[in-house]
């Protein structure tokens, strides 16, 4: 499959891009409240150590489902 964004495979969030013709694909946003102001990790730190930190320093948290196609 080509994939015709060229945001994608970079670090962050590039937008919603499904292949054209594709059925809606599926994008859950959360959103959440810490009991810190800064969590304290650098660009290097894994993604389960970041899931870690906002577990150990979460108040509240609420999610968003969009669904989108091209």
């Amino acid at each position: 499959m080509k994939r015709d964004c060229a945001k994608c495979y970079k670090v962050g969030f590039g937008g919603a891009c499904p292949p054209v013709g594709d059925k809606a694909h599926k994008y859950e946003f959360t959103i959440y409240a810490l009991d810190v102001e800064k969590l304290g990790l650098t660009k290097d730190t894994t993604p389960a150590i970041v899931g870690y930190y906002i577990n150990q320093h979460t108040i509240e948290k609420s999610t968003i489902t969009a669904y989108y196609k091209r």
